[in-house]
């Protein structure tokens, strides 16, 4: 009597290995899905934080605006020409949003500048650009910066203000200035000039971070204008109740009363009215 052994064939182990292989595929499959689905939501997450951050110091900064009317706080400008780079799209002012660092003796009014920066600013002022549609494509981007002027008394105005970058691939940024009736896309505020908008709107629109992100929705920050410069007018003629500073009215102090008891002297002469 023979024993036969006991196995596998060699078709139901390639069978078994063709069967191991398809489900390791899928296996491999859904994790880079799912490492890609994890991937996106950590640029989404940074992206929005990127953006949520940027939106509160331009708001902050417009909400502190700060125009004295003297020598060191006596302008606002802006508008589409931008004096630091071939992007379009500029707003200079000051407010009171100065924060002293270790070693530094500032005031808390600072210079703010806001723009696109190409990475090409130089040492000195360049003419205002107004780039025109051959210049600039919607496929070029640059970067949304903050420009501090902490030393307002300096003499020296070639001096390049520190620049902090805030938003990434940004397409385009408009400035928007209320005059009580339309916007206007411009605004210039001098010494000699001093009426104020009553509100300013910034856009700012981004480029997709990847081609398999979508395009971030446009960025809209309306900020109205309570801060009034020494002397200046608002464009509107009603004035904001929050730019109105009531004058206290003196309490007139009470007149000694005449003593009931008290009798007229023969010399007191009537007077009449």
């Amino acid at each position: 009597m023979t024993h036969r052994a006991s196995g596998f064939t060699l078709i139901e182990i390639l069978a078994a290995s063709l069967i191991a292989a398809m489900i390791l595929i899928a296996i491999y499959g859904i994790f880079q899905r799912t490492v890609k689905t994890r991937d996106n939501a950590v640029v989404r997450i940074h992206e929005a934080r990127q953006r949520e951050r940027a939106v509160n110091i331009i708001r902050n900064d417009l909400r502190n605006a700060f125009l004295s009317g003297g020598v060191l706080a006596n302008a606002m400008e802006g508008g589409v020409q931008n004096q630091k780079s071939r992007f379009p799209g500029y707003l200079r002012f000051t407010a009171t949003t100065g924060r002293n660092k270790s070693g530094e003796a500032y005031g808390d009014v600072q210079q703010i500048e806001y723009y696109l920066s190409d990475g090409t600013t130089s040492g000195t002022a360049t003419s205002a650009i107004t780039p025109s549609a051959s210049t600039t494509s919607d496929t070029e981007t640059a970067t949304l910066v903050r420009a501090l002027t902490r030393d307002l008394l300096s003499t020296d105005q070639t001096a390049i203000a520190p620049e902090e970058p805030l938003l990434p691939r940004v397409q385009t940024l408009e400035f928007a200035f209320y005059d009580g009736q339309d916007w206007q896309e411009t605004w210039q505020l001098t010494g000699t000039d001093s009426t104020l908008p009553e509100a300013i709107r910034v856009r700012v629109q981004q480029a997709p971070a990847s081609e398999h992100l979508p395009t971030p929705h446009l960025l809209e920050i309306l900020v109205p204008m309570t801060t009034e410069a020494q002397g200046a007018t608002t464009s509107s003629s009603s004035t904001p109740a929050s730019s109105i500073t009531p004058t206290p009215t003196p309490t007139p102090s009470p007149s000694p009363s005449a003593s009931p008891t008290s009798t007229p002297s023969p010399n007191d002469t009537p007077r009449t009215r």
